[in-house]
């Protein structure tokens, strides 16, 4: 039987950028995987300098990278290259629920779930520190 907690992640994670490309039954694999966090307000998610090792999927609140609001789903860059945030990524005024994925899972599922990739590389461009992956 599939837990609640479960299907809410599958939710939440389908609603996300590089996961919309998946089938359901890919997302309901990783959203057995994945945890939740919640970030108090003002509290460092990633230090600037620190490389990511995990990927970080806003649920509910906001983060800032910097003085910008981060994106939707963060480090991607940092994850993909191993390049080191430019700013650091603070919750916002409300705090921060994300979905975390550690860093070995992410790669799993870029490796089993090729369509994956290609929305993280998408984040990669996207993302406000893009400038690193140059």
């Amino acid at each position: 039987m599939i837990g609640e907690d479960v299907v809410d992640r599958l939710f939440a994670l389908r609603a996300a950028g590089p996961f919309q490309r998946l089938e359901t039954a890919e997302l309901l694999l990783i959203a057995s995987h994945v945890r939740t966090r919640h970030y108090a307000p003002g509290r460092v998610i990633l230090a600037a300098g620190a490389v990511a090792d995990l990927l970080v999927v806003r649920v509910a609140g906001a983060a800032r990278l910097g003085q910008a609001e981060a994106p939707e789903v963060f480090d991607a860059p940092g994850l993909l290259f191993g390049l080191p945030a430019a700013a650091d990524y603070v919750a916002g005024d409300a705090g921060l629920d994300a979905l975390v994925i550690a860093k070995p899972h992410v790669f799993t599922i870029a490796r089993e779930c090729p369509e994956f990739v290609v929305g993280l590389r998408a984040l990669a461009v996207a993302s406000p520190d893009a400038e690193r992956a140059a």
